[in-house]
């Protein structure tokens, strides 16, 4: 696992990190790889992992373009962006890839993103 280099002030540098697949296996669990942001290698969510994020050592994100996503991704960020945007030249609002960060909700005791103001267990996230 990589270590975020840490300084006295507010700024520091949080090690990034990707989900890059998310398949079910043969049992319907979702097995995920995640990948830091050079790409180099490739994780599994452990509970270090999990536990960094809960303390924001470490940043988690799902790139809006993964295919493994279930929702209904493109409409749901199009609208919210669409709800936001004023189209002053006419050309409308281009989809664009983005990251979404992942999160550990307390509450479900799980990593999480939220989507429109909807919460979304990364289980019910992809597919």
């Amino acid at each position: 696992m990589e270590s975020a280099v840490w300084s006295g002030n507010a700024l520091h540098k949080v090690a990034k990190y990707y989900i890059t697949s998310a398949k079910r296996d043969a049992r319907g669990q979702l097995q995920l790889t995640i990948s830091p942001a050079s790409g180099k290698r490739k994780l599994s969510p452990t509970s270090l992992m999990i536990e960094q994020i809960k303390e924001g050592k470490i940043q988690l994100f799902v790139l809006t373009t993964q295919p493994d996503i279930a929702i209904n991704l493109p409409q749901k960020v199009l609208d919210n962006e669409n709800r936001y945007v004023i189209d002053f030249d006419k050309r409308g609002v281009k989809w664009t890839m983005r990251d979404i960060p992942v999160f550990y909700d307390n509450l479900r005791g799980q990593l999480s993103v939220e989507i429109d103001k909807e919460t979304y267990t990364l289980d019910e996230f992809f597919k």
